[in-house]
């Protein structure tokens, strides 16, 4: 009673409506295979490409999170560095960076895909996906030889099309504890094969 009568009526009923958001929120992530609709949370979503998940980057009705959409995201919060591999027609692309700072969802006026795009802060650096056609995530752990004989762990995610071939592959480029623990998390989270 004390309370009420020191705050004003719409301090009060901003910290009821924020209070109310992060408790539906905690109760959507912990039941994963209920899908929250409330437009504080989760935005509904152009993607039909398998299950769905939240997460509190997108805040409007308009979208729901794949899971690739999901699992891409994972790696931009992470802040880790990835050896990014894009195989293209012709061409192959490797560069080391972290997916991010910036990251954003985008509908291409040219083709209509749905791109979710990862850009360093001054955008000298873009990394787009397009993540409706990805149909397989692998989480592979491999020992590579050296040439002096010994052996590097590399820890690569293959996100692959719908013909099974690779769009792009993300390899930790960090072997710290930190990282392997992330991506050791993933790989429990999610399994060694993610079927889209």
């Amino acid at each position: 009673p004390f309370l009420c009568t020191c705050l004003d009526v719409a301090t009060t009923n901003s910290m009821m409506m924020k209070a109310a958001a992060s408790l539906l929120f905690i109760a959507a992530t912990a039941v994963s295979s209920f899908q929250v609709t409330s437009p504080v949370l989760v935005r509904s979503s152009i993607s039909t490409n398998g299950p769905t998940t939240t997460s509190p980057l997108y805040a409007s009705s308009e979208t729901t999170v794949s899971t690739a959409q999901g699992i891409l995201d994972d790696f931009h919060s992470s802040n880790l560095p990835f050896r990014i591999v894009v195989i293209g027609n012709g061409a192959i692309l490797e560069t080391t960076s972290k997916l991010g700072p910036k990251s954003k969802t985008s509908v291409s006026p040219k083709t209509g895909d749905k791109l979710l795009t990862f850009a360093s802060e001054d955008a000298s650096f873009e990394f787009h996906v397009k993540v409706d056609q990805i149909t397989k995530i692998t989480f592979v752990t491999s020992e590579r030889p050296l040439p002096d004989g010994e052996t590097k762990t590399m820890r690569v995610s293959r996100f692959l099309n719908e013909k099974g071939e690779p769009m792009c592959s993300l390899i930790l480029a960090d072997s710290s504890d930190e990282s392997t623990e992330w991506f050791d998390g993933m790989n429990e989270r999610y399994g060694n094969e993610v079927n889209l």
